[in-house]
């Protein structure tokens, strides 16, 4: 007695039912959040220097606040007591370049830090004078710009602008765009660079970016 056997007919092609790779859906899932993981990661990095930046601009407002105080030690006033708000917008009065020269000039006064000797060490590379071929610009100062006392310099905040310094407690009469906090004002115009620090203290409904020594 003869047995057939019934054969298993041959799988043609295309009738599989699971295909190999990925459809067009799955790819543009994969996009979206690969998206998605970029703009969170940049996001991060972005808020991270920020941070980085605010307390790189208060350990230099520190650093500073720090070797005035010693100057005004020795010389009994902070530098700049002269100096009033002439025919200059208040927004822009800034008296750092005589800061510059009295605590680290080619001659500072001679006070406990010893003759000629400077009272901080402000980065070089961060030095800067004002630019005459852009408006408001400033570049680096060069060696001979630092030696020069009629040059004015600026020291830049990590936002490339330059910090604000004035002058207050040698005054025997107050006037109205000092900032009344301390014997000296010294501050960096924040993330935003806009000074609104100079006007004074900010209205109930204002709040300032800008980093100074109050």
């Amino acid at each position: 007695m003869r047995r057939f056997c019934k054969t298993r007919p041959a799988a043609q092609d295309g009738t599989s039912s699971s295909k190999a790779g990925f459809t067009l859906i799955e790819l543009m899932i994969v996009v979206a959040i690969i998206g998605v993981l970029s703009t969170l990661v940049t996001k991060m990095i972005q808020m991270a220097q920020a941070r980085s930046f605010e307390a790189n601009a208060s350990s230099d407002i520190s650093t500073l606040s720090s070797a005035l105080e010693a100057y005004a030690r020795d010389e009994g006033v902070y530098p700049a007591w002269k100096e009033k708000l002439g025919g200059e917008d208040l927004e822009v009065f800034n008296c750092f370049p005589i800061l510059y020269e009295n605590l680290q000039g080619e001659r500072p006064p001679e006070g406990r830090a010893g003759k000629n000797a400077p009272y901080s060490d402000m980065a070089s590379d961060r030095l800067a004078i004002v630019d005459e071929d852009y408006e408001e610009g400033y570049k680096r100062a060069s060696r001979d710009d630092l030696f020069d006392p009629e040059v004015d310099k600026y020291y830049l905040d990590p936002w490339s602008e330059p910090y604000f310094y004035r002058e207050n407690k040698s005054k025997r009469n107050k006037e109205d765009w000092m900032l009344k906090r301390r014997g000296f004002d010294l501050w960096s115009k924040g993330p935003d660079g806009v000074n609104d620090a100079c006007f004074g203290y900010p209205e109930e409904d204002e709040e300032y970016d800008d980093i100074g020594n109050w």
